[in-house]
This record gives C-alpha cells, structure tokens and sequence, in this order.
C-alpha cells in the first residue's frame, strides 16, 4: 500500500479554502506566505498582489461586499498589524472576510520568534471568531469552522493564525479525512424561519397602522433580499428607507424608496420617522446611527419592530418594542403576502405623501447646487453633491466607485 502524498500546509489551507468556493485571495506575497501562494497557483485561484497589507484587506473587505462571497485576505507575521485596520472596518461593515495571517513558530512559541505577538488577541475583538491553527492535520477542520461562523448568523470576518512552522512543514494531502463532515464543500448559510405566533403579531401591527416605515440594513443585503423589500414597499404601500451603511438596497428608481434613513443627510426622513406609528426595522442594529433606537429619532409615540436573522442582532437590538428573529427575505416575503388579506388597507395616502416630500427634496437639492454653482462668493467652483452626479452619470451596470470619507459617502449615497 502506498503511503499518502504529502504536501505542505500552505497547499493544505489552498485547498481548504478552494473547496469553499473562495476564488479571490488579496495579499503582499513573498516570506512566509509562499507555500500558501504555491497552493493558490496549484488550485489556480485568482491572487492580487497589492503594496500594503492594509490594501490588501481592504480590497478583500470591498470584493466580499460586492460579490456577498467571502474572499481571503493572506498576510504574514510582518503585517498582520497592517491588516487591523481592514478586520474593524469589514467587522463593522458585517462583511464574512477570512482573514489568514502567518504567524510566528508554534514550537518555540513564547520565545521570541520573528515578529512574535498575539495575534489571536488583538483579532478577538474585531472579529467572530479568531483562532490559531496548532496542527497541521486540523487545517481542514479550521477552515470549516471559520468559514461556516463568517457566513452564518450575523454575518462578519474571521481570523485564521497559521504558524510559519506548519505552513512550510509536510501533512498527509488527506489530512483530517477521516473525520465527519467528509463533505467539506461549501453551504448555504443556515436562515431562521420565523415563529408563526410572533409574525402574526408583528404582521397584526402591520394591518392597524396607518403610517408604517420600513428601514433596511446590512441584513437585507446579505439575504438577498433587496427585491423583496422593495416589492414589500410597493406592493403594501409602505415607505422604504436605506439605514446610511456603505450598501445602499434600493436605487433611485425605485418607487418605494424614499432616502437615507439620515434626518441630517435626507430631511425628509425626519417627519416620516416623527409621524410614523410603526416603524419596522429589517436587517438593521439599532446603533449610534439609528439613535440607539431612541427619542428625537424615534418618538415615543411610534412603535419600533425589529427583524434581525441571528440571536446575535436581536440579543443587541433590546432597545425595540418588539423584536422577531427571522430570515430578512422569508419576513419580507411574509409581508408581500399579506396584499391578498381581506385586513390589508390599500389606503396609499402615507405612501404618496412621502414620495410628494421626496420629490419636493430632490427639486430643492438640485436647486441648491445650481445656485451655489452659479454664486460669485464661489467662482463657478463645482458643488459636491454636483461632483457625484456627474461621476455616477458615467457610470454603468458593471462599474463600481470606490470613495473613502463619510461626507462622500453620504453625498454619493444620496444621488445613487
């Protein structure tokens, strides 16, 4: 019987990631990161070498947003602190990065070894799960691990510690096989169904308001679940508001969507949040933007709903009057349904009331810019809110603009 061929660890963990789908791996190459990067080329999987590890996580975060597939972000013990800042902007974006970062030799662990710190530590916090790899045999199981908690639940980056001792040392290429699960492909992360009783309540709400809100977050967009939300909003009649994250759900031509949930970036925001009765918060925490879920920003008067599709988001919304754990997309769906009830009131007059208000402040902004453009106190300059227009105007289906600095962001996510 001949014996197993063996492989390096670096090729291990390529493999590993390889057989969950990932396809994109952002690094600095070179060092303790080359048997890594040898696995990649072996699984033929697209690597981007970028200047600063910091660069690279950043990219990994950005990619995984868009593509809602997790990519890898690879460094080595030089730069694992150069990646910290892209593992806290990806934790507070929800964004499932796996970040992988060579580490200093298990053997002689505490002993000083090349830029020896503990990563693990200083990942924890930033991070769902961070963790160090101390067997090579284990590299499959870790991945697994990682992967599955980075998709699951509340979604969000992952932190995998591979000491250079195991990256370069040889393992059996069935390396931790004989153990369930055999299959190690990936799945579709698991989504909560909600319970019938609790969405009968929220759905009962729903039918004796009279000036319902609906507000999306990072929730929906991992769900997949935009198209729901806003046939949820035009179907039902119900204005649709985007929490001011970095993903924006729902385009301007949608008729349901009414701005940014932002009283000082979209003012609108404010009267229908301030007249509302119901406010039903999908997919969303209820953080420093949203308030804390407090007074000026929701009155006492209304009644705030949470939706969140993990114990993680509803354990933290426990400011809301009501919460219910469920899947965004199976709520939303639930909602869609509920326009062939006989309870349903089709009575639009809140509806188009806020999209009279949103319209009267598209008019207004545009207004604003031409006359600040044409001002002689500002020599023609060009308005930044006009700046965004015009670049977003060049833009197509496939194109996507990358901008840093929360006044850009905000300007650009209000015209988009």
């Amino acid at each position: 019987m001949s014996e197993a061929k063996r492989i390096r660890g670096g090729a291990l963990l390529a493999r590993a990631l390889q057989e969950k789908g990932v396809e994109h791996v952002f690094t600095l190459s070179g060092g303790f990161c080359n048997p890594a990067l040898e696995g990649f080329m072996e699984c033929q999987m697209k690597v981007i070498n970028c200047p600063h590890e910091q660069i690279a996580g950043h990219f990994a975060d950005g990619h995984t947003r868009i593509t809602r597939k997790p990519a890898v972000c690879l460094v080595g013990p030089e730069g694992f602190a150069n990646a910290v800042p892209a593992m806290m902007e990806a934790w507070g974006e929800r964004s499932p990065v796996i970040f992988v970062t060579g580490s200093s030799t298990l053997k002689r662990q505490g002993s000083g070894g090349f830029k020896e710190i503990d990563d693990v530590a200083i990942a924890a916090p930033l991070t769902k799960y961070s963790a160090s790899i101390t067997d090579g045999d284990r590299i499959n199981e870790f991945v697994d691990r990682a992967y599955k908690i980075a998709t699951n639940g509340y979604p969000g980056a992952v932190h995998l510690s591979l000491p250079v001792d195991l990256m370069f040392s040889s393992f059996p290429e069935d390396a931790g096989r004989q153990e369930r699960p055999f299959d190690l492909t990936s799945q579709a992360p698991s989504r909560a169904w909600p319970d019938p009783s609790r969405l009968e309540t929220v759905l009962k709400k729903l039918e004796a308001a009279s000036r319902p809100v609906l507000i999306g977050g990072h929730g929906v967009w991992w769900s997949c679940a935009e198209a729901d939300l806003e046939e949820a909003g035009r179907t039902l009649g119900i204005p649709v508001f985007n929490i001011p994250y970095h993903q924006k759900l729902l385009g301007e031509e949608s008729e349901a969507y009414m701005g940014l949930a932002d009283v000082h970036q979209y003012h609108p925001s404010a009267d229908a949040f301030n007249e509302s009765d119901l406010v039903l918060m999908v997919g969303a925490r209820l953080d420093n933007q949203m308030n804390f879920g407090n007074a000026p920003l929701f009155p006492d008067t209304t009644e705030l709903v949470c939706i969140n599709g993990s114990h993680e988001e509803i354990d933290f919304n426990r400011a809301a009057d009501f919460t219910l754990l469920s899947d965004p997309s199976a709520f939303l769906k639930a909602l869609i349904a509920l326009s062939d009830s006989p309870n349903f009131n089709d009575d639009r007059s809140w509806y188009n009331l806020n999209r009279k208000r949103r319209g009267e402040w598209v008019t207004k902004m545009l207004a604003d810019v031409a006359e600040d453009a044409n001002a002689p106190e500002f020599g023609g300059r060009i308005h930044p809110l006009q700046l965004a227009m015009d670049v977003q105007q060049a833009m197509g289906d496939e194109d996507w603009l990358v901008i840093d600095g929360g006044n850009t962001h905000f300007l650009v996510g209000n015209c988009s």
